[in-house]
């Protein structure tokens, strides 16, 4: 077995570390504004500190053993009733679950990221597939996918460790990631601010129609397109600055460049305040100006940060593997497979989007409406099913005691 044992005092720790982050975030969100050229409104350190209030949180809950041996179980049983045998997660021994003692049967296996078994980029495409299936269908969301946590085991399956720190997703949010991957993915970026609303990506009050004058659009479309043709940071980078050679002079070097993409943001920028009606020539700082603006428009649910820790760790594994992996395309197998098999009609509506057909998009009931129930709808492909042949329940590990 894999014990794991709470230090003791660890929450008193918890609680002073958060504390000192708490009086240090403030100086450090004027600095980086400052470093920015930014003014630091009160706005920008409040939603520093909710960032930095929701990471505890979720250091908090990860002190609670019985939780985490329900979010351990339960995974697994989601994960068998779905028939997606090739990932597992430890078995709990309930009867020596403790408040401040995890037990668990062990897991053997090694690191999936530094695995050289074949079957590696076929596990990624494993891990990919359980975590969207955790986002947009059984609606608990592992927080902590770092490589130490995926483990291939001996007979060959994925093996989830650490399920300390999770996240809830309610059926609205999970809607409104299909409607918003929907638009993305037929470029209908008409739809795409009504999408951040129903994301909560935008306060209350805010129209999709102020949303769609800030020129939001158009950054999502290049950030969309970059992802879409994968290769990571390193290959994106690449694929930007071929981009800009190509529209300002490949004879330009990396500071004339960039010097250029500023000069054309900067009359993008002027271009959005004229357009709201802004006298241009009587604002001495126009960057800070559209960023107060743009305040007023945009708010970072903190989900955002679960989910793309998640999903960023994932993508970090798959390049190991393959240098042009791009996790967007991996994605669309698993979204068709969910938009299919779910007959609602706000999952209709983006399914008929993501065909490119016309339909009415269908509105969230609110902004963001937590208090709402998840549903289960995924029904296996034979593709997934094969993927999980090769028997046997995974065995324990996990916990932070882990196998291998």
């Amino acid at each position: 077995v894999a014990v794991k044992v709470q230090r003791p005092g660890i929450l008193a720790e918890i609680a002073l570390d958060l504390h000192v982050l708490r009086l240090l975030t403030p100086l450090q969100t004027m600095f980086q504004n400052a470093v920015n050229g930014v003014q630091t409104q009160p706005e920008d350190i409040a939603v520093a500190l909710q960032l930095v209030d929701e990471w505890g949180r979720g250091f908090v809950a990860e002190t609670d053993y019985r939780l985490e041996a329900r979010n351990t179980a339960g995974f697994a049983a989601s994960m068998k009733a779905r028939g997606l045998d090739a990932v597992c997660a430890p078995v709990v021994v309930e009867r020596l679950v403790r408040d401040t003692v995890l037990v668990t049967e062990w897991v053997d296996g090694s690191r999936l990221d530094s695995d050289a078994s074949p079957d590696v980029p076929r596990l990624c495409g494993v891990a990919l597939n359980a975590y969207l299936t955790m986002l947009l269908d059984t609606g608990v969301l592992h927080c902590d996918p770092h490589p130490g946590n995926l483990l291939r085991t001996t007979d060959g399956k994925l093996c989830i460790l650490d399920w300390g720190m999770t996240l809830e997703v309610p059926s609205n949010l999970q809607y409104a990631l299909l409607e918003f991957i929907a638009h993305l993915n037929v470029e209908d970026y008409d739809a795409v601010p009504q999408d951040f609303i129903n994301l909560g990506f935008s306060p209350e009050g805010v129209s999709a129609e102020r949303l769609k004058a800030s020129g939001i659009t158009d950054g999502l479309s290049f950030a969309f397109r970059q992802l879409s043709a994968g290769g990571g940071p390193k290959k994106i980078a690449e694929r930007v600055e071929g981009e800009l050679k190509q529209r300002y002079g490949a004879e330009l070097s990396g500071p004339e460049l960039e010097k250029k993409a500023q000069a054309e943001l900067l009359a993008a920028m002027e271009a959005q305040l004229a357009s709201e009606g802004v006298d241009v020539k009587g604002v001495t700082n126009v960057m800070e100006e559209v960023s107060r603006r743009n305040r007023e428009l945009f708010a970072l649910p903190p989900y955002v940060l679960y989910v793309a820790r998640a999903f960023s760790t994932l993508e970090g594994i798959g390049l190991s593997v393959d240098e042009d992996y791009a996790i967007v395309q991996e994605c669309y197998p698993y979204l068709a497979r969910r938009l299919f098999t779910d007959r609602s009609p706000r999952s209709k509506a983006a399914l008929r989007a993501m065909l490119g057909l016309d339909g009415p998009a269908v509105r969230a009931p609110s902004a963001l409406p937590f208090g709402a129930d998840t549903v289960g709808v995924v029904v296996p492909t034979a593709q997934s099913s094969a993927r999980g042949n090769g028997g046997g329940g995974g065995g324990g590990g996990g916990g932070g005691g882990g196998g291998g």
